[in-house]
């Protein structure tokens, strides 16, 4: 995520992420609208889409709240061990649903 800038008279940045950060991003009501088109003679990376902010709502503000929403979302959650043990059971009980009875055919 860049720093904001205007373009066209409406406030916009750059943000590259995996794509369901880019859908919640964009479904802000802060955002106007993003481009998937990249600048003139330079091939789009992956996942990268200008931004344009809500003229309705402080540019500088509305970056810096979906920047900080951002970074929140991106930290690791710390579990008590009551819910890793649950976890746990619940994947192997799905790896086994999967893998488990002989699906594959091998003895």
């Amino acid at each position: 995520m860049v720093e904001p800038h205007q373009e066209q008279g409406i406030w916009c940045f750059w943000l590259t992420a995996d794509l369901p950060v880019l859908q919640f991003v964009t479904h802000l009501s802060c955002v106007l609208n993003v481009a998937y088109m990249p600048p003139p003679f330079l091939t789009r990376p992956q996942a990268r889409i200008l931004v344009r902010i809500n003229p309705r709502y402080d540019p500088q503000e509305a970056w810096l709240w979906i920047y900080e929403q951002l970074e929140r979302e991106s930290l690791p959650v710390e579990l008590n061990a009551v819910w890793e043990t649950a976890l746990d059971l619940a994947c192997a009980d799905d790896q086994d649903r999967l893998f488990g009875d002989n699906l594959w055919g091998n003895d």
